[in-house]
């Protein structure tokens, strides 16, 4: 089944790396579309409002929206020419671009939604003015309402194919894995690691009570053991099904940290990976790893992040 990526660009070298991303990580996959799509600015509505009550304003709108339309035709199609230089065949690729209607991350978003796309790609910077940061960058918007749909966020020129996966021996880890095989393919460039945070009483309540209870958190390492047993013999099963090479893959874990976010962040530096890859939803389908999601969109640098619902 073909695999459709929607990747939203403007007119910067951000969107330009985050493009090349989306050529390279998915190489391996023939069966892969690329939509390049740009939300044009809006008329602001002090000039709309005066159109109104002056008339002869009209021409000068229609000029600003005939203007913002050619200049989004001239992005989309920049890019295009980008994905065919890195290899990408014509009919793999698609443009489209809009004028915005409730909001640049609002529209993505509904775009790849309603288009039934397998990830929505963005870079992290680039797409709003940086005047605009106070209230948030388009990427983060996206990650923090994409509920139904993975999100990539690129912030800079990362190794594709070096990713890192955080698992917990969920379910959810289990579709996880299943995702990135389907998105990357049997490439033998990959290189991917299984990283598991092993679970701490403080993760759940409080420092204090996971000192007072010592028996309790050993509960909690015993019960964590076996199931990332179970997990990894049925992980390891799907990737060499996938046709991934024993070589490719590492299992890790960290035992020590208080916080998941910053071990997931850690490792994701001192390995040098440039993507990683984490799930909305954890252990009991719990929403908690929606937090650590945010707070990696905001912290990963030279990386690309997957959130995947």
């Amino acid at each position: 089944m073909t695999k459709k990526i929607l990747v939203a660009v403007g007119g910067c070298v951000h969107s330009k790396l985050a493009a090349k991303y989306a050529a390279t990580v998915c190489s391996a996959v023939g069966d892969v579309t690329y939509t390049l799509f740009n939300v044009q600015p809006a008329v602001p509505n002090i000039i709309l409002k005066g159109v109104q009550s002056t008339p002869e304003l009209r021409a000068e709108v229609d000029a600003i929206i005939r203007q913002n339309d050619e200049e989004a035709r001239c992005i989309v199609d920049e890019m295009r020419a980008l994905l065919l230089e890195w290899g990408i065949p014509q009919n793999r690729i698609e443009v489209a671009t809009a004028p915005m209607q409730t909001g640049m991350a609002k529209d993505i978003l509904k775009r790849g939604e309603e288009g039934g796309y397998d990830a929505i790609l963005l870079a992290r910077r680039g797409l709003t003015p940086s005047r605009d940061f106070f209230i948030g960058t388009t990427a983060a918007k996206v990650v923090d309402h994409a509920l139904k749909i993975p999100v990539w966020v690129v912030d800079g020129e990362a190794s594709p194919l070096s990713i890192l996966v955080a698992v917990d021996g969920s379910q959810s880890s289990i579709r996880l894995l299943d995702y990135v095989l389907k998105m990357v393919g049997a490439n033998r460039e990959l290189d991917l690691t299984l990283f598991h945070v092993a679970p701490r009483l403080t993760h759940y309540y409080t420092v204090d009570l996971e000192r007072a209870n010592p028996r309790r958190q050993e509960l909690v390492e015993r019960t964590d053991r076996k199931r990332m047993e179970a997990f990894y013999t049925e992980a390891y099963d799907k990737v060499k099904r996938a046709g991934i090479r024993d070589g490719q893959v590492h299992m890790k874990t960290s035992t020590g940290d208080y916080d998941v976010s910053t071990a997931i962040l850690g490792e994701a530096r001192c390995g040098g990976y440039g993507t990683v890859v984490i799930g909305r939803r954890g252990e009991r389908e719990a929403f908690f790893t929606g937090r650590i999601a945010m707070r990696l969109v905001q912290k990963v640098s030279g990386q690309v992040l997957w959130v995947v619902p």
